[in-house]
């Protein structure tokens, strides 16, 4: 589990140094583009714009609007959908009972925050997946950088920094654990 975390976390961090340098991103996207042939390029486009508004979505459809967003914001999409799958089930409607909505269970002001409407299941995953990036690049610098962004995306980035890692709730430890496992089988 430690090798496969290292191996994350870097991925991350070389994707937030790509980020920082805007037009060599931007140059690589484009040349990636085009060694994917055009047909199946535009069957994930049509995905993914098919799925922009309703909540009706087939798992596929989640599943193209998740990839759409991690390579928007260089975030792994093993990561994004073991957040999704941990906090929604891939379930659009999905309401708990603190108010978080949708796919990635954003709080409205987070939501707000990031100017998504969090029950629109794209907005919800491209604002969930762009407060993860802040999460990793927040503890970038940490012992732990991927276990405290997992944890803060639980319990808030107030109870990682007050108790400098993972906060000693059971919830926030077993969601920790529950999305590094299901990390591992995403990236198989």
């Amino acid at each position: 589990m430690k090798n496969s975390s290292k191996a994350i976390i870097l991925t991350c961090l070389v994707s937030a140094s790509s980020l920082a340098g805007m037009n060599e991103g931007l140059h690589s996207r484009r040349s990636n583009r085009s060694a994917i042939p055009a047909t199946r390029r535009s069957r994930a486009v049509l995905r993914v714009v098919a799925a922009e508004k309703r909540t009706d979505l087939k798992v596929e459809e989640v599943h193209a609007l998740i990839e759409s967003a991690s390579r928007k914001h260089g975030v792994p999409t093993a990561l994004v959908k073991s957040i999704v799958a941990t906090e929604s089930n891939f379930r659009c409607e999905a309401v708990s009972s603190r108010g978080s909505i949708g796919l990635m269970q954003l709080l409205p002001s987070t939501a707000r925050q990031y100017g998504a409407d969090a029950r629109v299941p794209k907005e919800n995953i491209d604002a969930g997946t762009r407060y993860l990036r802040f999460l990793i690049e927040r503890y970038r610098h940490s012992s732990s950088p991927l276990t405290n962004a997992i944890a803060a995306y639980n319990a808030g980035f107030g109870a990682v920094d007050r108790y400098h890692g993972v906060p000693p709730f059971r919830e926030t430890q077993g969601y920790v654990n529950r999305v590094l496992g299901l990390m591992q089988q995403y990236q198989s």
